[in-house]
């Protein structure tokens, strides 16, 4: 009885080291990442869409290393990879601060892609499903809100230190690495790899004894027999290639149009914080109606979030679709991270989770590897961000209505497997 009950309550630990991994390692090293574009391309005299590969190496060194998370997983345990993780997002920050020329950027972008791989959306997803059996959606909307309030906080730190001089951005980078050195301490002690009366099942295990340990769900071998496979796979790289790009040039399109930095920089903080709203009310949708409802939602926000934002100007009314642009793109953002695992959740189920969902988030990763390139291409090109917000939200409709008949062939499968 005893045992059991610290099993109960140290979850709440791991729940809590989980969510101040999220909110350090994506808050201040990813998500207020627009805020050092203009800064860091303006000092050093660099094209954007030549910056902008740096998020490609990020992301292309995501991908491979998500490809391969589940066997990783397996091998080395969720502290060692985790500690790995976080020497990595050091080193890509330190990087970062002292970089002079592009190429060196690019070193500390595919770092910084090493480094959250190991301590942010598959991990995290991988660790609540460990330790919390019931309301996966809640825990893990819960896990992935800390990414708002981290970038929220990030925000308000990193903006006047990035604006004080031309190379104000070096510091704010100096001060992230040694938080994330502080984190890294607390977050790998704290962490376990499994609850104690957890079964360990080998990766090479066959399937029919993966059922037999209580591993339900529709397992890989028979996943990738079956079309909707590779649609809901297309589906989530569409979908990364559009929200990253996009959000990760916002910020750079609103001062372009003549608004305030002070305005840019509430709206930036005020974007993270509804952010983290909405990841916990779409893991509680998720738990109460289910994926359909959540991607219609989400994917149909993300439409009238860039149709606003292609009309913003230096305006009142222009100032109130920046506002409208945060909200509904708030609601929109949680398909880049939260949905993806829950995706992997509904379609397959547990069986062969750690596998589909590297898969899932290396898709993911590598459609945020060709979103940002794209998109400050596309700057470059028109010199404005319009057409491509108005690209991205004209894709994401027919990506909205290709997912629901997804979920229809996920669902005519699993009947078939459980009749």
């Amino acid at each position: 009885m005893l045992a059991k009950k610290r099993k109960i309550e140290y979850k709440w630990a791991i729940l809590a080291a989980s969510f101040l991994m999220v909110f350090v390692c994506l808050g201040f090293c990813s998500s207020n990442k627009a805020l050092y574009l203009t800064a860091i391309t303006k000092a050093l005299g660099i094209k954007r869409s030549l910056f902008s590969v740096n998020d490609t190496f990020r992301f292309a060194t995501s991908a491979i290393i998500n490809l391969f998370f589940g066997s990783l997983l397996y091998r080395f345990g969720i502290r060692k990879m985790t500690a790995f993780g976080f020497v990595a997002l050091i080193g890509a920050m330190l990087i970062y601060a002292f970089a002079e020329s592009i190429g060196v950027f690019y070193i500390g972008g595919a770092l910084l892609g090493v480094g959250l791989s190991f301590t942010s959306t598959t991990m995290a997803s991988s660790i609540v499903r460990r330790w919390f059996k019931k309301d996966i959606g809640k825990y893990t909307g819960i896990v992935f809100a800390a990414n708002g309030v981290g970038s929220a906080v990030a925000t308000q730190i990193a903006s006047p230190m990035i604006n004080k001089d031309t190379f104000g951005y070096r510091d704010s980078y100096l001060l992230v690495a040694g938080i994330v050195v502080v984190t890294g301490v607390i977050v790998v002690l704290l962490f376990r790899e499994r609850p104690k009366d957890e079964t360990v099942v080998p990766q090479e295990v066959s399937s029919r004894k993966r059922r037999k340990t209580d591993e339900v769900g529709i397992d890989y071998r028979t996943a990738v027999r079956h079309p909707f496979f590779y649609l809901a796979a297309a589906s989530v790289l569409l979908t990364g290639l559009i929200l990253q790009g996009i959000t990760g040039a916002y910020a750079a399109h609103l001062e372009d149009v003549g608004l305030d930095p002070k305005f840019i920089a509430l709206i930036v903080s005020s974007f993270s914080l509804m952010l983290t709203a909405s990841k916990i009310a779409v893991g509680a949708m998720y738990d109460r109606w289910g994926l359909r409802a959540v991607m219609a939602v989400c994917q149909g926000s993300a439409v009238l979030a860039f149709f606003a934002m292609v009309l913003v100007n230096n305006s009142t009314v222009g100032a109130v679709l920046a506002v409208v642009f945060a909200v509904f793109c708030a609601l929109a953002l949680p398909l880049e991270t939260l949905v993806v695992p829950l995706i992997v959740n509904d379609l397959f189920g547990a069986s062969s989770y750690d596998k589909i969902l590297g898969i899932f988030i290396a898709l993911n990763y590598i459609g945020y590897a060709l979103g940002a390139p794209v998109i400050n291409l596309g700057y470059d090109i028109f010199g404005s961000y319009k057409p491509a917000l108005l690209a991205a939200g004209i894709l994401m409709i027919p990506v909205g209505i290709l997912f629901q008949f997804v979920i229809t062939g996920a669902k005519k499968v699993k009947a078939k497997q459980n009749s």
